[in-house]
């Protein structure tokens, strides 16, 4: 990419996380600190954004996904507050952010992405037919058929996240993955005040992939309650995947 071209990506791509107010006063980030880039393009064509915080040196990342059913979407609230993270607290890490994974189901406020795919059965571990195009859990022609799910499947493959947490709702309840070490999703519920309440396996889920193929342990779902979350819930959920990356 030229240089040139970068600054107005970077505003795009920020405006596109939530960004509501400028930031406070003071000497700017490191422009190290601080990257944007394209991951991909839904169905119709809208921008999958990521964002980096954190040094490119880092040798542990965290991956927060904060929409994927388009119809879910309350923690694209907590992706835009962990933007704004100072650097400086992010020791060995980097924050790999993707506020909406689904933009074309979150413009037309439904569950399934613009070809009526459920992105979190669109996976490849357990995956299978859910129903036909139209039903609730359509899973796609095959596993990964979607931009959407292709993005993030690339992502990950390419950054090997030591850390992976998908948003969803509304059952509030954080979800046990299924191989793994259960303690980063134990410690998420401790920290924000839900219950830890394993789910049945869901066919073709994303959070399954990751921890079948990337990493065992290494990603698991929140599950909100419905509606929006208040100021104090996003604070509270920035802040316990801040202390997950502190280790």
């Amino acid at each position: 990419m030229r240089h040139g071209c970068a600054p107005v990506l970077a505003a795009a791509l920020l405006v596109g996380l939530g960004a509501t107010h400028a930031p406070a006063a003071g000497p700017p980030r490191p422009r190290h600190q601080l990257a944007t880039e394209l991951i991909g393009r839904s169905v119709q064509g809208r921008p999958i954004g990521l964002v980096r915080v954190g040094a490119p040196a880092a040798t542990r990342s965290v991956l927060v996904i904060g929409c994927i059913h388009g119809d879910e979407c309350a923690a694209r609230a907590v992706v835009a507050r962990l933007a704004t993270t100072d650097p400086a607290r992010l020791r060995g890490v980097r924050l790999l952010l993707v506020r909406n994974l689904n933009p074309d189901g979150f413009a037309h406020h439904t569950r399934q992405n613009a070809h009526g795919v459920d992105l979190n059965r669109n996976g490849s571990v357990g995956r299978r037919d859910l129903g036909p195009p139209g039903s609730r859990f359509y899973a796609g022609r095959k596993a990964f058929s979607e931009p959407e799910s292709r993005a993030i499947r690339a992502l990950i493959l390419r950054d090997r996240p030591q850390v992976v947490v998908w948003y969803h709702q509304p059952l509030a309840l954080i979800d046990a993955p299924e191989s793994g070490s259960s303690a980063h999703a134990r410690r998420y519920a401790r920290l924000v005040g839900l219950p830890f309440s394993p789910l049945s396996r869901y066919p073709g889920s994303l959070s399954r992939w990751v921890n079948a193929r990337v990493r065992p342990g290494s990603s698991f779902v929140v599950e909100l309650a419905s509606g929006p979350l208040s100021a104090a819930a996003v604070r509270r959920h920035a802040n316990a995947v801040l202390a997950l990356a502190a280790r």
